[in-house]
């Protein structure tokens, strides 16, 4: 018999800023209840509650399991549970409100041929324009070039100059696998390329260029993978001014990525290094903005053998040795409609968006690729910092950090049907940072949504991105040394700042309750209350100390009252 996937897992948080975890079948209709005081007896006091996390589709024992796992956390656990979900790490982490997280940018595909019978490998900027490096799988002897002012047209170059198996000084090629290309802060550009030599053996050469055409080797070599195939070098340059040579080593598509260092643009590297043991058929690299390196491979589609999407992994900081992978695909095709190989990522004439180049091959074709391209479109926010706020303060603000941030781009904060603009123009330092100012005094408590729009009107939201909540309560006394013969009542002021359940008794030293002074809704603000010295039924305590416990939104504390007969 199948078993319905339709239980969540949920966990509220309390007006006293606790958290209830929970199952249902229909969470929202849950919340109203727990809000109506239909709920849990724990919530009952503890109202208003709010929904901070949820998990769906899952069976009711399944539900149950994970209910018990998550109440078995201590409450730090639980908290990083609820950050993570709001920074959207995990793809089963699925918050309440509508939209959908996306921190990593997304390629759409372009018109189907950008250039025909090639397989791209680097993309250079020329002057004003833009220069393509590829080579034609048929042969394999000669790197081509071609020209574009708006990165889609594209003019071929001369044949005459460029680097090829003949080139001078020989380096005894039968074969051109992949190159990656630089421009020298001198003039010029220099070229790494890998081959496989007359002898079978696996190497990278470079050659350097005077205006990008015409090429001439370097002398020695720059790696000799004896029987290891080398493929895919490309080349960054860091934001340090050193270069990093990424690679291909070993039969695809179990590989691993490498790389070496230049501190002298290219002519000299340091020992490779493994950043990443992988399954890839092709490579690419980019620098973002911020100096991280991002590298993109071509790899297989699940329960197939040839490269159908483009995966991405971002370095954990600017010197490109270390990497994680992404979540998501940047680009992927089916298995019955071709197959993808080299993937290489340009900065768009936009600059803040990037473009994919990539070699996709018909079904069944080996030497017929054609050069297609795919375009980031819309902007990708990460974060917000601060990710929580109070709402008692008129203005606060924020970082959004993230990537493909057009010029003039608009933000906008949401929660349910209220919706806020900023109070001044945003900032945008790069196309990875905005900043803008925001009024959230006496906002809603809650996770509101970021919606960042650039300036062609295509916009992303960020679900659950801001944490905005209030300050705890707290209750001051007056007189709390009773002496009823006076008849003077001790004044307790009991301040909250969101309206819930309040509740405010005395107990004896040993918890026995003594009388209720108030258990009902407020609203926020100052309540004030007083205790004469009697219990709940209007006799008069005896001499002693006291409890007065006090409950609220973010609210839960005592203090003692000294009754003086």
């Amino acid at each position: 018999m199948r078993r319905l996937r339709d239980w969540s897992v949920y966990i509220a948080r309390c007006a006293d800023d606790s958290l209830y975890t929970g199952v249902a079948k229909d969470v929202s209709a849950r919340l109203a209840a727990h809000n109506a005081g239909r709920g849990a007896a724990y919530t009952r006091s503890r109202r208003p509650v709010r929904l901070a996390y949820r998990e769906d589709g899952l069976t009711r024992s399944a539900a149950l399991s994970r209910e018990a796992a998550i109440k078995s956390l201590p409450r730090p656990e639980k908290l990083s549970l609820l950050k993570a979900a709001r920074a959207g790490l995990a793809a089963l982490l699925v918050l309440a409100a509508a939209g959908r997280a996306r921190a990593v940018p997304t390629f759409a595909k372009e018109n189907p041929v950008v250039f025909s019978s090639a397989a791209p490998q680097a993309v250079v900027t020329s002057g004003a324009n833009l220069r393509m490096y590829f080579i034609r799988r048929a042969s394999q002897t000669e790197v081509g070039s071609a020209l574009s002012a708006d990165g889609l047209s594209w003019t071929e170059d001369s044949p005459a100059g460029r680097l090829s198996t003949t080139t001078l000084p020989s380096v005894s090629a039968s074969s051109i696998t992949g190159c990656g290309v630089l421009a020298l802060s001198g003039g010029g550009d220099r070229m790494v390329y890998s081959i496989v030599s007359t002898t079978g053996s696996y190497r990278i050469h470079s050659a350097t260029s005077a205006d990008g055409v015409a090429w001439a080797n370097d002398t020695g070599t720059v790696l000799d993978g004896g029987s290891t195939p080398l493929s895919s070098p490309r080349l960054v340059a860091l934001n340090d001014a050193s270069w990093r040579l990424y690679f291909l080593a070993g039969t695809p598509p179990s590989v691993s990525v490498e790389t070496m260092r230049s501190t002298n643009q290219g002519l000299n590297w340091g020992s490779p290094s493994v950043v990443l043991s992988t399954t890839a058929f092709g490579l690419g690299a980019s620098v973002r903005t911020d100096g991280r390196v991002r590298l993109y491979l071509t790899q297989p589609l699940v329960g197939t053998s040839s490269a159908g999407v483009v995966a991405s992994a971002l370095s954990t900081d600017s010197s490109g040795t270390s990497f994680s992978f992404e979540s998501g695909l940047r680009l992927s095709t089916d298995a019955a409609s071709g197959t993808l190989s080299d993937a290489v990522p340009a900065r768009s004439t936009e600059t803040y968006r990037w473009r994919l180049y990539y070699e996709f091959s018909p079904p069944g074709a080996i030497s017929t690729g054609d050069v297609h391209s795919a375009l980031t479109s819309a902007p990708a926010p990460a974060s917000i910092s601060p990710g929580t706020v109070l709402n008692v303060s008129s203005t606060q603000t924020f970082t959004i950090s993230g990537e493909v941030f057009s010029t003039n781009p608009t933000l906008s904060l949401s929660l349910g049907g209220t919706t806020l603009s900023p109070t001044s123009a945003v900032t945008r330092t790069d196309d990875q940072t905005l900043s803008a100012t925001f009024d959230l005094a006496d906002q809603s408590p809650g996770l509101w949504d970021l919606t960042v729009t650039n300036a062609d009107g295509v916009a992303t939201t960020l679900t659950g991105a801001l944490d905005v909540t209030f300050p705890g309560g707290s209750i001051g006394m007056v007189g709390n040394l009773l002496r009823p013969r006076l008849g003077t009542p001790t004044t307790i002021h009991i301040t909250t700042y969101d309206a819930g359940v309040v509740t405010a008794k005395i107990f004896t030293l040993d918890g026995r309750l003594v009388t209720v002074l108030f258990d009902g809704e407020s609203p926020k603000g100052t309540l004030s209350l007083t205790w004469d010295g009697r219990d709940a039924g209007g006799s008069a305590v005896a001499s002693g100390v006291y409890l007065l416990h006090a409950t609220g939104p973010k609210l839960n504390v005592k203090g003692k009252i000294v009754v003086i007969r």
